[in-house]
């Protein structure tokens, strides 16, 4: 959600592979935000599927699934495990979008 920051059982997943989302906050897209990007990346279909009914067709190539064909399971509301899971799979996403193999 806009504004807020990442659940703890979020932050300390993601402090065990390294990274700190202390300051993090989420933050709403704007259209802005997509006209400057080259790529919008969307943790599942439903939210890909709200990105591309915002812009006309012109834009809907820059919008994909973060993971190419698969949705990052939501954690909200589960366990500090399924957090972590999360994070491991979206640390492992990285190198689809970075050009290397993880590592």
């Amino acid at each position: 959600m806009a504004g807020q920051a990442c659940p703890p059982p979020d932050d300390r997943g993601r402090r065990r592979l390294g990274h700190d989302l202390t300051i993090h906050r989420g933050q709403q897209l704007t259209m802005h935000m997509v006209d400057w990007a080259d790529t919008v990346l969307a943790m599942d279909q439903a939210v890909l599927g709200a990105l591309r009914t915002l812009r006309a067709d012109e834009d809907s190539p820059k919008f994909r699934l973060y993971l190419g064909s698969a949705d990052v399971p939501d954690p909200m509301g589960k366990d500090s495990d399924a957090f972590n899971d999360c994070a491991v799979l979206i640390e492992a996403g990285t190198a689809l979008h970075l050009g290397h193999g993880p590592g």
